[in-house]
């Protein structure tokens, strides 16, 4: 019987155990949530400690499922400011991949609001990609993914001026550690992104393995 078949709403039900580190246990939560704003119900994966017989709450990932046509629709990731730049995005991007392609949802892709550049970045380490790559030459709207040696901040360059103003006042860069840059910086470029453009599974199998290892790298 599939695991969403049944599943009631609002109930945290236990997907993942065994992971951690040597202070303490983690695990991995699946739940179903109605939303009056949303035609949809929300799926929520929460990556928790225990520790000391506490469950403290380190991040969260929510998705859409779609039965119908065997589709998950990726909506966003949060992570808890105290856990940032400890692998939990990927941890629970590789148990959200793990999940769909077990439960027969082969069809997986990003909302089409997706605004977090870094998020699009590391969904495209699983193979995550755009239905036409020549977009990125082409679009006004392509940002770069950088970085600097041994920092953690995320640095991004823009195409057009408008976009990166755009992007400046908006709730992301506000709330995370971005940092907008030029080209005459001292960095390297590691990949490029466009936001508000779905992005499709290009090959399950690669994903599924890249998932693998890194839910292996967290066993206990």
């Amino acid at each position: 019987m599939s695991l969403i078949e049944n599943l009631p709403y609002k109930k945290n039900i236990l997907l993942i155990s065994g992971i951690g580190t040597q202070e303490y246990n983690q695990q991995i939560t699946l739940a179903k949530y109605f939303c009056n704003t949303d035609l949809n119900d929300r799926y929520y994966l929460r990556l928790n400690i225990i520790k000391n017989g506490q469950i403290i709450n380190q991040g969260y990932m929510y998705f859409y499922l779609n039965s119908n046509l065997n589709e998950s629709k990726f909506i966003g990731i949060g992570v808890k400011e105290d856990f940032r730049n400890n692998g939990i995005a990927s941890l629970l991007i590789s148990s959200w991949i793990r999940f769909c392609l077990d439960e027969g949802f082969y069809n997986l892709k990003t909302n089409l609001k997706q605004r977090k550049p870094f998020i699009l970045y590391l969904l495209k380490k699983y193979n995550f990609e755009l239905a036409d790559i020549d977009k990125y030459d082409i679009s006004i709207k392509t940002i770069y993914i950088c970085q600097k040696e041994g920092c953690f901040s995320k640095y991004l360059i823009f195409k057009d001026p408008q976009e990166e103003r755009r992007f400046r006042n908006s709730n992301v860069m506000k709330s995370d550690n971005y940092k907008i840059i030029s080209f005459d910086d001292d960095v390297k470029i590691l990949d490029k992104v466009i936001l508000s453009e779905p992005y499709f599974l290009q090959n399950n199998e690669k994903a599924y393995q890249k998932s693998l290892q890194i839910y292996n790298k967290h066993r206990i």
